[in-house]
């Protein structure tokens, strides 16, 4: 079966592109100035530890600072590539963590100076490990394709063996270092004492306290039995027990009290918005899922009970929070989506709303939606547009150009375009929802959008100029 080909952006849309993505990445140095003041000096700390160490030809150390400007790029990576949003307080101190342990540890030889150091980052990698532990399995949680809701108990275990997994694994990393590099990175520990009973005098299963007076090795006196790393792993160990407990319990409080308390939501990443990257071209949709995609345990993705949705501030971000549809808002807004299906000739889909609607019964719209608790805006678009017409659009086409903020009525409405060709025939309905589809042109369309007084003037202006600009009718 021959796939459809992808339609390709237009020099325009391209641009347009360019400048969003330009507009992002200064909007999001403007928000967080003290995450891109970290992340700057941290990076000209390390090139010129490099610039140093390259002209003292300590090739391993340089080796360590280009790995340290390579780790550096792992939160950027999980954000841009996984849409995974990591909170600010949790990336600093993951840039700290890698500089601390590479530069300031391995290269200015904190390890050795400060017995501490060691000890310090082991603790922070367990706290930090069961954070990404929770965020995780509350991913799953959160998403209505994951039909089953883990305990917070449970979320607060699997964090917990997450963490201690981690730590395990780096010091398995450790000893093969040492074993096979013959390096020192268990490091060693002087024993003054041995409690043994192999040297019970009476044979007996009872161990006996030898003290160690004398060690000679080599015609050299040592203080006492140099101990080569056992005592060093099991200390790691047992601090990355305690931080991960510790943010185990944090994190399960924290689920437990969805929302509440602002001190875990700075550790915990969460999904962004485009919440699943493009699915890969396929034939069959239920092949090779994506990673980060729950697998549906059972029957349709369907929200049993009253309809639930999220509460975000005014600014888009999650709260933590969830209402019933058409209670209270209070101070948070609720989402929905608006989108605009337009095909190759520049024509665009309206539908006749049903005679049942509360908003514009029995009017020409396009299509709308309100997003659900554990959605995205992305997904609330595609779903609506699979309810209300039959049809399931590929995620990759969908191009959101403009968030509405309706401040009176506490709503964040994303507007997104998706181009389809498509034939009425083909479609399937919601009668609840949809009593009639047409195309009309790009003009009817423009026409239609200025008449929406009951939207906002710069809703109209954007959603518009879009139009005009971006969207190109077939040549005559």
């Amino acid at each position: 079966m021959a796939q459809k080909k992808k339609a390709k952006l237009t020099k325009e849309e391209r641009r347009l592109r360019r400048i969003e993505d330009q507009q992002k990445m200064k909007a999001e140095v403007k928000a967080h100035p003290v995450l891109f003041t970290v992340y700057v000096v941290l990076r000209v700390l390390v090139v010129a530890v490099l610039v140093l160490q390259l002209h003292n030809r300590e090739y391993y150390d340089v080796f360590l600072c280009s790995l340290t400007l390579l780790l550096f790029l792992i939160p950027s990576f999980v954000e841009r590539r996984l849409h995974i949003d990591v909170p600010n307080t949790l990336e600093v101190i993951i840039l700290l963590f890698i500089f601390s342990a590479e530069i300031l540890g391995e290269i200015q030889e904190y390890y050795l100076i400060f017995p501490f150091w060691d000890t310090m980052l082991h603790t922070i990698n367990g706290f930090l490990m069961a954070a990404i532990g929770i965020a995780m399995v509350d991913i799953l949680n959160r998403s209505r394709r994951f039909k089953v809701r883990l305990s917070p108990v449970f979320v607060a275990v699997v964090a917990f063996c997450f963490s201690m997994t981690i730590g395990v694994l780096w010091e398995f990393f450790e000893y093969g270092m040492d074993t096979f590099f013959n390096m020192d990175m268990q490091k060693d520990t002087w024993v003054s004492v041995v409690n043994t009973v192999s040297l019970n005098p009476e044979g007996k299963n009872s161990p006996v306290s030898i003290p160690i007076e004398s060690v000679v090795v080599n015609g050299q006196e040592w203080p006492g039995y140099l101990d080569i790393g056992i005592h060093d792993t099991m200390k790691d160990l047992f601090v990355n027990f305690i931080g991960a407990v510790v943010f185990s319990l944090i994190g399960m409080i924290y689920i437990m009290g969805r929302g509440r308390g602002r001190f875990a939501p700075r550790f915990i990443p969460r999904l962004k918005e485009n919440e699943l990257p493009p699915p890969e071209k396929r034939e069959k949709p239920e092949e090779r899922p994506s990673l980060l995609e729950p697998i549906p345990l059972e029957g349709p993705e369907e929200q049993e009970g009253p309809e639930l949705m999220d509460l975000y501030t005014k600014d888009g971000k999650p709260t933590g929070h969830t209402i019933q549809r058409g209670e209270g808002k209070d101070r948070w807004f609720t989402m929905g989506t608006h989108v605009f299906i337009y095909d190759n000739k520049g024509r665009f889909l309206l539908q006749k709303r049903s005679q049942d609607k509360e908003f514009r019964p029995g009017q020409w719209e396009i299509t709308m939606g309100h997003v659900l608790a554990g959605e995205s805006p992305m997904e609330c678009a595609m779903r609506e547009v699979k309810e209300e017409l039959g049809v399931q659009l590929p995620l990759e086409e969908f191009v959101k150009i403009y968030r509405w903020v309706e401040a009176e009525a506490h709503m964040l409405t994303d507007i997104f375009f998706v181009r389809a060709d498509l034939e009425e025939s083909t479609l399937t309905l919601q009668k609840e929802e949809v009593m009639g589809v047409q195309w009309v042109t790009k003009a009817e369309m423009l026409n239609l959008i200025r008449q929406m007084n009951y939207r906002t003037e710069i809703y109209r202006t954007v959603v518009g100029q879009y139009v005009e600009e971006c969207i190109e009718e077939p040549a005559l």
